[in-house]
């Protein structure tokens, strides 16, 4: 980080940055890592303890290189952190850490514990906790003492709740990624979360069956597993927004992840890894998007599977309409990762019920159907496909 001056034309030096108003100032500072927040103390008397207010505190992989020339780096840098934090002296909002990915560098339980103690006392509203070791970790008991927390983002980790929690009654974004959860973690979790906006929890391991149902939940992302099923069957009123990735073979068997009464307000969809080599999960998909009459995106990324010989429409595969049921549909993207049997099918029953449709985008990965002629054909059928919206242009891409 550069000296924020500039000389005059008699040689003195001219403090720009100090000159700005505050605001423009505290914004700078927010955006700002950690180490170079702390080296603006060195710009001049004005700046040394400026950073000590700032209340947005971000640890990432950059600050735990500092420390690779000692002995003992985890107990150095731990050290730092701790003085970091207990030297602020104003209101702490926002805290994110990324724990290091090598053994050499980890952090203790007990010393993550106690900073998260320290923040809960500055009720801190915003935590995002990346183990990038990827060895789980049990999840700092004092996280749940940080009640007005209305962002919470927790990667790679072991939970249980403890019997005093109380719910995040303010929280808005939960975000839960590789998260081992002890018997009924989740289960607490989600009902102490009643104002939540959206959540997500994806590759997550130790429940069976959530019946989620929330009147303010406006996005939600979920990983659909064999053995852990989320269902949506009873009260998501306003759910704007649905990600849905598949790590099982199909999604039909787990219907009832759709209600498709719920699905009225839903304006994006986005579903990955789909086999769209059964017909079965075509005809499905397509009873989802008919209920979901006012959807605007539509995203969807096929199954690895190599069993199809081709990629073109399947003429025995009628996928009948009587009216443009996909009236508020305007962006599709179908992301055809190894030749699928029935994708073409599904790109021509779109572009014939999409009466405000805009664009239409299949995208092939580098190195299949690469052959000329094949591409041609595949083009001439999306050009000779029906289409309810003039406006429509479709494309064939790689990548």
């Amino acid at each position: 980080m550069t000296q924020p001056y500039k000389k005059d034309n008699h040689g003195d030096h001219i403090d720009r940055i100090s000159e700005l108003p505050g605001n423009v100032i505290d914004c700078i500072l927010k955006h700002l890592n950690v180490q170079d927040l702390v080296r603006t103390s060195i710009w001049s008397r004005k700046w040394r303890y400026m950073w000590i207010s700032v209340p947005r505190i971000e640890f990432e992989e950059g600050f735990y290189n500092l420390f690779d020339n000692l002995d003992d780096p985890a107990s150095e840098f731990s050290r730092i952190i701790t003085e970091i934090l207990f030297l602020h002296n104003g209101p702490i909002n926002e805290f994110i850490i990324d724990l290091p990915p090598d053994s050499k560098h980890k952090i203790t339980f007990g010393c993550l514990n106690k900073w998260i103690l320290f923040l809960s006392r500055k009720d801190v509203k915003y935590i995002s906790l990346d183990n990038s070791a990827k060895d789980h970790v049990r999840t700092p008991s004092n996280l749940f003492s940080c009640r007005g927390l209305t962002y919470f983002k927790l990667n790679y980790f072991n939970m249980s709740i403890p019997p005093s929690f109380c719910g995040f009654k303010s929280l808005l974004h939960l975000h839960l990624q590789f998260i081992t959860f002890d018997s009924g973690a989740l289960e607490s979790l989600l009902p102490g979360c009643p104002l939540l906006e959206e959540l997500s929890i994806v590759y997550c391991s130790g429940y069976k069956c959530i019946d989620l149902s929330s009147s303010t939940l406006t996005e939600l992302t979920v990983s659909i597993e064999e053995s852990c099923v989320f269902r949506l069957n009873k009260s998501l009123p306003i759910i704007q927004r649905l990600n849905v990735e598949l790590v099982c073979e199909m999604l039909y068997p787990h219907a009832d992840i759709f209600p498709l009464s719920q699905l009225i307000n839903l304006k994006y969809l986005s579903l990955d890894d789909v086999n769209l080599d059964k017909r079965e999960e075509l005809l499905y998909i397509v009873s989802v998007l008919k209920s979901a009459s006012n959807l605007v995106e539509f995203d969807i990324a096929t199954y690895y599977s190599m069993a199809s010989k081709r990629l073109a429409p399947d003429p025995s595969e009628k996928l009948e309409c009587s009216v443009c049921c996909l009236s508020e549909l305007q962006e599709v993207n179908i992301r055809v990762r190894r030749k699928s049997k029935h994708a073409m099918s599904l790109a021509r029953f779109i572009l014939a019920k999409s009466s405000s449709l805009k664009s239409l985008t299949i995208r092939l990965p580098f190195g299949i159907e690469s052959d000329a002629l094949i591409l041609s054909s595949i083009s001439r059928d999306l050009l000779r496909m029906e289409r309810a919206s003039q406006k429509a242009q479709v494309e064939l891409t790689h990548g």
